[in-house]
């Protein structure tokens, strides 16, 4: 029988592999390629490199404690460590938050508010990512002030979170408040947005019903795809939130008693963005054809 840590040690090792394979093949297609990128992919490019980060900077201490290995962060490297984990988490959420708003608004219809809106919003694109950055950056600042390494038998704290291998100490309840009152309005407005792409979407499907009547191969419109793209990223990443929002209280309230919830809780972390560029690949048509397009053209030779 396999041994509970080196089980555990594998699964965190494939789990942190699978999600930097994606999300290289995602970021390399975001800086080598000649294509012209897309409004759209500017914020999916930001959302990429954020899981990137966090993959690395939750997946790879995760490895290394699940195999058995003990104490080997200290404090400054906890503090890099956590910090990295924070922002590059909270960057993603406002980026899957952003990059929902923003396909709201493109599938949005023709009127002369909304038209508007539609020309202004990709001249935003690039100031809303680096808010998304600087946001992050400050917010989760409190972070480093209280991040020490592994927790003594010695160690006296009111407010002290064991992270397993690094130790949050004199948590303020406004850096706890500020935090939960940002992933609370992001994620209920991305559930708003996501609600209101519904319903534009069945009111487009009863517009051109007639056509899947008529029609053997109907093809949705680019918009329509990306759309349908994005409500599938926001499902999963509400999912696994709420899913580890659940371990993470209870992990709270029975931390020394039920240690498994640590290790479901960072399996969960991890789970959106190792999942996500897969998904985004396979829905895109341009990543596929930009990876597929030198094979193809090796295979029929040049043009005649």
């Amino acid at each position: 029988m396999i041994p509970l840590h080196v089980f555990l040690g594998t699964l965190f090792l494939c789990q942190t592999g699978i999600g930097v394979l994606g999300n290289s093949i995602l970021l390399s297609f975001f800086i080598f390629t000649n294509h012209k990128l897309r409004a759209t992919n500017l914020i999916i490019s930001q959302l990429t490199l954020a899981n990137f980060l966090s993959v690395l900077s939750r997946g790879i201490p995760m490895t290394i404690f699940a195999f058995g290995v003990k104490d080997f962060l200290d404090d400054t490297w906890c503090k890099i460590d956590f910090y990295l984990q924070r922002v590059s988490r909270s960057c993603s959420l406002c980026s899957t938050c952003l990059l929902s708003g923003f396909q709201a608004v493109v599938i949005s219809p023709n009127t002369s508010p909304w038209d508007e809106l539609k020309a202004r919003a990709p001249k935003y694109i690039i100031s809303s990512c680096l808010f998304c950055w600087v946001f992050s950056l400050f917010l989760e600042a409190g972070i480093i002030v209280g991040m020490a390494g592994p927790r003594r038998s010695n160690t006296s704290s009111v407010l002290t979170f064991d992270l397993i291998f690094c130790t949050w100490k004199n948590v303020t309840s406004h850096f706890i408040l500020l935090t939960t009152f940002r992933d609370v309005f992001c994620v209920g407005l991305m559930i708003c947005i996501s609600i209101y792409k519904i319903i534009r979407l069945r009111k487009h499907f009863k517009q051109v019903q007639h056509l899947y009547r008529t029609s053997c191969y109907p093809r949705a419109s680019p918009e329509i795809r990306a759309t349908k793209s994005i409500l599938l990223l926001v499902f999963v990443f509400v999912s696994f939130y709420l899913i580890n929002c659940i371990f993470a209280i209870s992990h709270n309230f029975f931390l020394y008693s039920i240690r498994w919830l640590v290790n479901v809780s960072a399996f969960c972390v991890l789970c959106f963005p190792t999942i996500s560029p897969f998904l985004l690949i396979s829905r895109d048509s341009q990543i596929v054809r930009a990876y597929c397009a030198p094979r193809g053209r090796h295979k029929h030779g040049p043009p005649a």
